[in-house]
């Protein structure tokens, strides 16, 4: 079975891993000249870490990155209103949740596959007939994948347009030489129409990011340095630390944005995977998780029905359909209540967000993780 993979992201690299270790031929058609990551940190959470054990790559993500155990929910100015330990769910399933640079998953992703099996600058666009062309000739392939993002041109393919959401606000990322919390936590804080997330990735660095309710297409001038601290001056001078560590040329500015749940994720030879079937806002981290999960789960099925493409697509998406449209939902309502501004509300809430037991977080995260992992 020939595999031809749109999109060099980590969900791509990884469905190429999956499939070659299941004996298929797999390209990757990727636009860029060379294989990177748009964006600045990652978390790999549990439930990805046990799918990229099944590749073998557990061991050097985790030596690449920097190992989360504790997360920290705090009010704006650092006051503490919940404590969550992820070891517990951590060492029911034999994997800890690792924080990486996006760039150096990539690369040791990439440096896992053979170097003919990414072929670069390879632009795909979606014709008005319903297929798909690189370069001015007809992607081949048995199986078409689509895992070119949010913009996906294969899912135009299958489903023909469809317009991302904006979800009513803005953030801004960053990388930092900045290392203002002990190993292996994490912390988001919570203000009023605004949030910020510190989390360490390794070798010193720690990845940031700010979030900010407002219209959709904003910008900012390119010496905006003030401006940003300015508008997170309430979460403290740690926040504003790692602000100026930041060369202003490396802060990401993007409009947060999902997609409408679809109807359909495959069509003839095209199938669907990560952001180009479910994009999700980054509210529970899961976007590239998934991406993962569907990776090997989709690789898993084809393996499963080598001679029948449609079965192992409809057995793929049944499995993953009701998990990504769930995560979808929860994702976009944990940062609707996390950019509440009325200080009525915003009040109510972390008041409510301290009660909440221990133990209901738990299990919220043993749902989380038990994900089937494929065995192969």
């Amino acid at each position: 079975m020939r595999i031809t993979i749109v999109g060099g992201g980590p969900g791509g690299l990884v469905a190429a891993l999956a499939a070659r270790r299941r004996g298929m031929d797999v390209e990757i058609l990727e636009q860029a000249s060379a294989v990177r990551a748009v964006g600045s940190g990652i978390v790999l959470w549990t439930n990805a870490l046990r799918m990229l054990a099944t590749l073998g790559l557990d061991g050097a993500v985790r030596d690449a990155g920097a190992v989360i155990h504790e997360g920290r929910m705090e009010r704006a100015d650092g006051t503490l209103l919940k404590r969550i330990d992820f070891r517990p769910v951590q060492e029911r399933y034999g994997q800890p949740s690792v924080a990486i640079h996006r760039g150096v998953l990539s690369t040791l992703l990439e440096a896992a596959l053979p170097a003919d099996a990414v072929r670069l600058s390879a632009r795909v666009e979606a014709t008005g007939d319903g297929q798909l062309v690189c370069g001015g000739e007809v992607v081949e392939g048995d199986v078409v994948v689509g895992a070119d993002g949010i913009h996906s041109e294969v899912r135009r393919a299958v489903v023909g347009t469809v317009a991302p959401r904006y979800a009513g606000y803005t953030a801004w990322r960053g990388i930092s030489a900045v290392s203002p919390l002990p190993p292996g936590v994490s912390v988001e804080r919570w203000g009023r129409g605004r949030r910020f997330g510190i989390v360490p990735i390794g070798a010193g660095r720690t990845y940031w990011f700010g979030t900010e309710g407002g219209p959709p297409r904003g910008a900012d001038p390119d010496d905006d340095q003030d401006q940003l601290l300015a508008r997170f001056a309430e979460f403290g001078p740690d926040v504003a630390d790692l602000v100026r560590a930041t060369a202003r040329v490396d802060i990401l500015r993007n409009d947060i944005v999902d997609l409408p749940p679809l109807v359909l994720w495959h069509r003839d030879r095209f199938v669907l995977l990560g952001d180009a079937a479910h994009a999700m806002t980054p509210n529970l981290g899961q976007g590239a998780c998934q991406a993962v999960e569907d990776a090997v789960c989709l690789a898993a099925a084809l393996e499963r029905h080598p001679a029948d493409r449609d079965a192992a697509f409809f057995a793929y998406t049944r499995e993953r359909t009701d998990r990504a449209r769930l995560l979808q939902r929860l994702s976009d309502r944990f940062g609707n209540v996390g950019q509440w501004s009325n200080p009525v509300l915003a009040t109510i809430r972390d008041a409510a967000f301290r009660l909440v037991p221990s133990a209901l977080v738990q299990r919220n995260l043993e749902a989380l993780y038990a994900v089937e992992v494929p065995l192969h």
